[in-house]
C-alpha cells in the first residue's frame, strides 16, 4: 500500500522481518513509513542505508534509565535493512512536547548520558544534507551565503554568536523535541533519531530552540535549559542558527517554499534570545 508519490512497502520485506498484519500508513514518517501488526517500517534510501544500520545497531543494545528504545527488527538473513526498508518495534505514547518540557529535557539528559561513550560513525564525517550544513555553519566548520528572505534573522543570529570554551562531542540525538512519544503509565519513549557528533548540551539547546519556533514555548523554556551549560545562551544561538541555515539550504534546493511565518518565527525567537543576552 502506498501514498501518492510515496514507496509502497513490498510484501516480501514484511516476510523476510517476520511480521505478519495489515500495512497501514503512518501518519508521520513523511510518508515513508507503515504500521503492520506490532512492528513499524520505515523507507531508508540508498544513501542513508549506512547511518539506518548504525543507528540499529545502537539501540540494539541501548538501555536508557526512564526511557524507552524501541529495538530494531532483524531479518530472516541477519539484516537490519531489506530492499530499503527497516524495522523496529512499535512503540505506544502521543507526540507532543506541549507541557512536558521537564520531561523532555530529562529523557534528553538520560539519552545523551546513555550515548556519551560511543564513537562517532563515518557517515555523519562524511554526510551531506540541509541540516548539516546547518550544524557546520552554527559550529563555525562552513559559510554560506543566505538568500534575501533570510538574511535579517542569520545576521541577527551571527551578531550574537560569540567564543565559547570547547566542550567534549559525543552522539546526540539532533531532533527530539517533536520525537519523544509519552504515555500516563509507560515511560517517554525516543524515536526516529537523528545522529550528530557535537556537545550534549547542544542536543538540549536544539530541544529549546525548536520548542521556541514551533511548539509555543517562551521564556520559561529558555530558563528551563539553561542548567545544561553555562553557555547555554550560546548554545541556543547555535542551535537557532542551524535550524534557521537547514532551512535556507532547503528552500534553496526547492524542497520547501519560502515562508515569511518561518521568518517571523525565527525573528521572535531571536528577540527572547537578544534580551537575554543584553
Amino acid at each position: 500500500m502506498a501514498t501518492a508519490g510515496n514507496p509502497s512497502l513490498p510484501s516480501s520485506v514484511v516476510e523476510d522481518f517476520g511480521v505478519k498484519g495489515e500495512v497501514v500508513p503512518a501518519s508521520g514518517g513523511m510518508g515513508t513509513s507503515y504500521y503492520v501488526g506490532d512492528a513499524v517500517f520505515k523507507h531508508v534510501a540508498a544513501h542513508e542505508e549506512a547511518a539506518a544500520v548504525w543507528c540499529a545497531n545502537v539501540f540494539d543494545g541501548l538501555k536508557v534509565d526512564g526511557v524507552r528504545i524501541p529495538r530494531p527488527l532483524v531479518s530472516s538473513q541477519g539484516f537490519y535493512v531489506v530492499e530499503g526498508w527497516s524495522a523496529s518495534e512499535f512503540v505506544a505514547g502521543e507526540t507532543g512536547p506541549y507541557g512536558r518540557w521537564e520531561q523532555v529535557l530529562a529523557t534528553s539528559h538520560a539519552l545523551h548520558k546513555a550515548l556519551s561513550g560511543i564513537s562517532c560513525p563515518e557517515f555523519i564525517k562524511n554526510r551531506v544534507s540541509p541540516w548539516e550544513t546547518g550544524h557546520c555553519v552554527a559550529w563555525d566548520e562552513a559559510t554560506i551565503e543566505p538568500l534575501d528572505g533570510v538574511r535579517q534573522p542569520f545576521e541577527r543570529l551571527n551578531s550574537l554568536k560569540l567564543h565559547i570554551s570547547h566542550e567534549p562531542c559525543q552522539i546526540i540525538h539532533a531532533d527530539l523535541a517533536g520525537n519523544i512519544l509519552f504515555s500516563d503509565v509507560l515511560d517517554p519513549a525516543v524515536i526516529d533519531f537523528s545522529p550528530s557528533w557535537r556537545p550534549a548540551a547542544y542536543g538540549d539547546a536544539i530541544v529549546v530552540a525548536d520548542g521556541l519556533l514551533w511548539y509555543g514555548g517562551g521564556e520559561a523554556l529558555i530558563d528551563l535549559g539553561s542548567s545544561s551549560s553555562a553557555d547555554s545562551l550560546q548554545l541556543l544561538v547555535r542551535a537557532l542558527l542551524f535550524r534557521l541555515v537547514a532551512f535556507n539550504e532547503l528552500v534553496r534546493s526547492e524542497q520547501v517554499p519560502f515562508s515569511e511565518l518561518e521568518v517571523r518565527r525565527f525573528n521572535s525567537a531571536i528577540g527572547l534570545v537578544e534580551q537575554r543576552l543584553t
